[in-house]
């Protein structure tokens, strides 16, 4: 181990070579010589004199070194006489140094799960909802949502994430309508990784298309192998088709709170209608949409190496 190396390491369980304890062990080693006898308070304070070149030191500053020093056991200490005695050698300093390591490693240990859990917090955490909490508490005001319009997929998207995605927690349940999607190829891996994400989360994704799907390229047989690998982990998420001939809405949503409604495909366009806003209409499509689901094709089954469906 070089010298960086013993230093970190001396860092990490709790000994600093630049601490003052650190300058007081070394004389009374340097006190001790060859003699591996007990050293008096006076013989090590003359040896740290003569190491700081005739400079005052502060004799308390030595005694509580010396304290620290017993109390880690790096030193022994007879107090059996009026002048107190100290001494110390390779064994008491490497059992010192063993209950030292010992306990740095139960520290580090209960830093990582801590560490672990404040990971799978932030992970978890909707921003959304934290932003909003953030700004209730600080005015006493809730927070309200309001209508706003985006176009075009990448924004629909945004907008997707920031009012349904995002939001979502353990138990909640995603609606997404199809028919309005087309293929991104670029963006594709992104999001099927966000929803990934959101289902390692526990939320119920319900996917639902109105023309039958049939993986006729690249991109769709990806997509079918994605689908397929995660019904086979029993994730919660379900794709249906329900053939139509009728229009219908065409929205993503989080349970009743709201609907990103798709109002135009050509340029895709699309409004965020939070429940109080409008509860008859995100009410009407959220009804829409599970009857078709409930009534339709889960499309695992008609996968290579399905089964039947798992929702």
């Amino acid at each position: 181990m070089g010298e960086k190396d013993t230093r970190q390491v001396l860092d990490i369980v709790g000994f600093s070579l630049t601490d003052w304890s650190a300058r007081v062990l070394k004389a009374i080693l340097i006190t001790q010589g060859n003699q591996d006898a007990p050293v008096t308070f006076d013989e090590i304070y003359l040896s740290l004199q003569n190491e700081k070149l005739g400079k005052r030191i502060a004799q308390p500053l030595v005694y509580r070194s010396l304290s620290s020093l017993e109390k880690d056991g790096y030193i022994e200490v007879d107090k059996s006489r009026y002048k107190h005695r100290y001494w110390t050698g390779i064994d008491i300093i490497h059992a010192a140094l063993e209950k030292a390591k010992g306990m740095s490693l139960a520290n580090l240990k209960e830093r990582a799960k801590q560490t672990d859990s404040e990971m799978e917090s932030i992970s978890d955490a909707s921003i959304s909802s934290l932003a909003s909490k953030l700004v209730e508490t600080s005015t006493g005001i809730p927070s309200q949502q309001h209508a706003r319009f985006a176009q075009g997929y990448d924004d629909i998207y945004s907008m997707s994430m920031n009012t349904v995605y995002s939001q979502s927690e353990r138990g909640d349940v995603v609606r997404i309508c199809l028919d309005w999607i087309s293929s991104e190829p670029s963006k594709a891996a992104e999001r099927m990784m966000d929803i990934l994400r959101l289902l390692e989360r526990g939320v119920e994704i319900r996917a639902l298309g109105h023309t039958m799907w049939i993986p006729t390229n690249e991109d769709g047989a990806r997509l079918s192998e994605f689908y397929g690998s995660i019904r086979d982990e029993g994730l919660p998420l379900t794709l249906k088709i329900q053939p139509r001939t009728e229009r219908t809405y065409q929205f993503i949503s989080r349970n009743h709170d709201g609907i990103v409604l798709i109002v135009s495909e050509i340029p895709p366009t699309a409004t965020w209608i939070p429940r109080e806003a409008n509860p008859y209409l995100v009410d009407e499509a959220i009804h829409s949409f599970d009857k078709d689901f409930t009534a339709g094709i889960d499309v695992y089954q008609d996968l290579d190496g399905g089964s039947d469906s798992k929702s």
